[in-house]
C-alpha cells in the first residue's frame, strides 16, 4: 500500500445472488458497496460453480464475466463443480480459478493490499493460499449457519489452514464463541450491513383492532414458518376475541408448503403471502407492522430482525443464536425453537407491552449494523492486519 493511497481490497465471496435466489449472499454486496462508499478502492472476485445439471450445455457458456455494481465491479469465472465426486478435486479447482481471476484482475487494477474472502470454505481457503503465495494479508467473515462442518472431519484440514493464514471475523458472537471454544481459533465479530437508511421512515399510525405480525425471509428450508402458523392456530383457538393478522413477505421453495399449512390451519382469512417484495415496499409493510416475527431454528445473524429495529418495530424471535446477539428486552421477546406454544406466548407478551416501548430505543438497536460503522469496523481489521504483517 502506498502512501496516501487509498486502500484496496479485493472481496472474493463464496455465495453471490446471480442464480435464482437474488438474496442469497446480497450482503456481499451491500458490504463491497459500503467500503467503497466509505473511501476504499474495492472490487470482488467470484467463481460461478455450475452444478454438474448445467453439463450439456457448460461448454458453450460464457466463462467470463462481468457485473457492475455500486461502487464496484465483480469480475466472475464459470467453473463445474465436481464436489459430489471429489471435494478434493474441487477445491484444487477452485483455488485455481480464483487465482487466474486475481491473475487478470491484477494486470488491470494492481496487487490489493487486503482479500476479504466471505465464508471459510471453499472462498476462505482460497484466498487464504493465495495470500500466502503472494504476500497479502486475507481476512475471512464466516456466514454459514453450518460454519463447525469447515474444522471437523476431512474438511478440517481446510478450514484449519484458512484460518491459521487470515484474520478470522464472524457476524455473530456466537460463531466465534465456538471457534475459540471448540477449535481454539481467536475471531471477532464482523456484522453483516444493513441499508438502515432505506427503513427509517415514521411508522403508521397503529390499528387498534388487529395486531399485525410480519415475517420477511426466503421461503427456505430452516426458516419455520409452519411454527408460526401453529402459534396463530393456537392464538385464535384461545383468545378469539383478540384479533391477530399475519403477513408474509418473501418466496422460495417451501412457499407452496406453507401456503398449505396456512390452509389445512384455517387461517387464509389472516395470513396473506404477498411475495418477494423490493426493500422500499418492505418498508411500507413494516411501517404498518406491530412486530416482527422470526420462528428459524438457526440464523447466523438476522437481517430482516435489523431492518425491523431500523423501522421502529420490535422482534419476536426464536432462539436462534444470531439474533440473540443484538435484541434485548427494549426490543424484543424470545421463544424456543420448534415450540409454537412457547411463541405464543411471546407473541402475546409483545402485544400486552408493544403500546409502551421506547420507539428510539428500537431504532437505536440498529445503529451497529449500518453502512457506516460495519464498514469503519473493517477499515480498522483491515489496518491491524497490515500492521501485524510488517
Amino acid at each position: 500500500m502506498q502512501k496516501n493511497s487509498p486502500l484496496h481490497v479485493l472481496v472474493i465471496p463464496t455465495w453471490y445472488p446471480n442464480g435464482e435466489d437474488k438474496l442469497i449472499g446480497v450482503y456481499h454486496k451491500l458490504f463491497s458497496t459500503a467500503l467503497a462508499e466509505y473511501g476504499v478502492k474495492t472490487n470482488m472476485l467470484y467463481v460461478d460453480r455450475q452444478g454438474l445439471s448445467s453439463l450439456p450445455k457448460y461448454p458453450t457458456m460464457q466463462k467470463l464475466y462481468e457485473e457492475s455494481n455500486t461502487g464496484y465491479v465483480t469480475y466472475c469465472r464459470r467453473m463445474l463443480d465436481v464436489f459430489k465426486f471429489s471435494a478434493d478435486a474441487q477445491l484444487n479447482a477452485y483455488c485455481r480459478t480464483v487465482e487466474k481471476l486475481y491473475k487478470a484482475y491484477v494486470k488491470q487494477h494492481g496487487k490489493p493490499d487486503i482479500l476479504h474472502a466471505h465464508v471459510t470454505v471453499p472462498a476462505g481457503y482460497a484466498a487464504a493460499k493465495l495470500g500466502e503465495k503472494y504476500h497479502i494479508p486475507v481476512v475471512i467473515t464466516e456466514h454459514s449457519s453450518y460454519f463447525e462442518r469447515f474444522f471437523e472431519g476431512s474438511t478440517a484440514k481446510y478450514g484449519l489452514y484458512a484460518a491459521r493464514h487470515s484474520v478470522m471475523t464472524c457476524v455473530s458472537g456466537y460463531m466465534t464463541d465456538i471457534l475459540k471454544e471448540k477449535h481454539n481459533i481467536p475471531a471477532e465479530v464482523l456484522p453483516n450491513i444493513v441499508n438502515t437508511k432505506a427503513f427509517c421512515g415514521a411508522k403508521k399510525t397503529k390499528d387498534p383492532a388487529h395486531f399485525r405480525l410480519t415475517t420477511v425471509s426466503a421461503l427456505r428450508p430452516g426458516k419455520c414458518v409452519e411454527d408460526a402458523l401453529q402459534a396463530l392456530k393456537f392464538l385464535r383457538e384461545q383468545y378469539p376475541e383478540k384479533s391477530f393478522l399475519y403477513t408474509i413477505v418473501g418466496d422460495g421453495q417451501e412457499e407452496a408448503f406453507y401456503k398449505k399449512t396456512a390452509s389445512a390451519l384455517g387461517l387464509n382469512d389472516i395470513v396473506s403471502f404477498v411475495g418477494r417484495k423490493t426493500e422500499s415496499e418492505i418498508a411500507e409493510i413494516l411501517s404498518r407492522t406491530d412486530a416482527l416475527l422470526m420462528a428459524s431454528d438457526i440464523e447466523t445473524f438476522g437481517i430482516p430482525a435489523v431492518e425491523a429495529l431500523a423501522a421502529g418495530v420490535p422482534v419476536i424471535s426464536t432462539r436462534c443464536k444470531g439474533p440473540e446477539s443484538f435484541l434485548n428486552d427494549d426490543c424484543a421477546e424470545f421463544c424456543n425453537v420448534h415450540d409454537p406454544k412457547d411463541m405464543e406466548d411471546a407473541i402475546l407478551r409483545m402485544a400486552a407491552r408493544s403500546d409502551t416501548l421506547d420507539e428510539a430505543k428500537i431504532r437505536a438497536a440498529a445503529k451497529p449494523f449500518d453502512s457506516v460503522a460495519v464498514a469503519e469496523h473493517a477499515v480498522q481489521i483491515y489496518r491491524e492486519a497490515l500492521e501485524n504483517t510488517k
